[in-house]
């Protein structure tokens, strides 16, 4: 019996040996190499917002106070060198050839409307002033050349519109020209004074005439008889 288990322990020595053989062989375990990992895309670039900076608060200004005396002179209005005639509230006494004397008292404008250049009225200068104890005007388009006019309401209703007097009297030139309507020269009058003018009378005003009065009417079927002759009344019977 013994020779048997020597040789059965033999076979199976034989046979792990065999089986050791064939089997491959691993240093540990077996373990799937794991798939490569997906590299992320690169992400844009996005350029930062400046961020607002605080608008720096400017300096007060402390207002410097201004007085009165400060404050520069006002400048007063340059004199025209043709107007030096200044009489104020005073008349302005005027001469020419032979002791002809014309009082200025009033300065004034007036416009006048035409109708086809709605747009641009027509405007002249006006003086009022006294002549031998009247009222008259004279009128221009500046105070240059002056046309004789008649008293104020006579100029106004040839020229059809009213005069505007000045609140204050206009400086007048050191010598008045008188033209005819046609231009030409008539008389030079050169400024002498200031002073009050002569007193004049108002004009009378003209009293409005009264309206005819109507002649009663005739009876109705009378027939009318020439003048001067009269008709019998048998005539009138049939």
């Amino acid at each position: 019996m013994r020779p048997s288990r020597l040789a059965l322990a033999a076979l199976v020595a034989a046979w792990t040996h065999a089986a050791s053989a064939q089997a491959p062989a691993v240093d540990g375990p077996a373990v799937d190499d794991p798939a490569p990992a997906k590299k992320p895309a690169p992400r844009k670039a996005v350029p930062a917002k400046p961020k607002p900076l605080a608008p720096v608060p400017a300096p007060a200004m402390t207002p410097a106070a201004v007085t009165p005396s400060a404050l520069p002179p006002p400048v007063p209005a340059a004199p025209r060198p043709d107007l030096t005639v200044a009489c104020a509230e005073k008349a302005a006494l005027y001469e020419g050839p032979k002791n002809f004397s014309v009082w200025v008292t009033r300065t004034g404008l007036i416009v006048v409307e035409n109708p086809l250049l709605p747009l641009t009225p027509d405007s002249a200068r006006v003086l009022q002033v006294v002549i031998a104890g009247k009222v008259a005007t004279a009128y221009g388009p500046d105070l240059f050349a002056l046309r004789r006019g008649g008293a104020p309401a006579v100029l106004e209703g040839s020229k059809g519109g009213s005069i505007r007097w000045d609140a204050t009297p206009t400086p007048l030139p050191d010598t008045l020209n008188i033209v005819s309507e046609a231009g030409q020269p008539l008389a030079q009058l050169a400024f002498q004074s200031c002073g009050e003018a002569p007193v004049v009378k108002a004009a009378p005003v003209a009293k409005a005439k009264a309206a005819p009065r109507p002649k009663p009417g005739k009876p109705a079927g009378q027939a009318e008889s020439p003048s001067g002759m009269r008709m019998p009344a048998s005539a009138l019977e049939p």
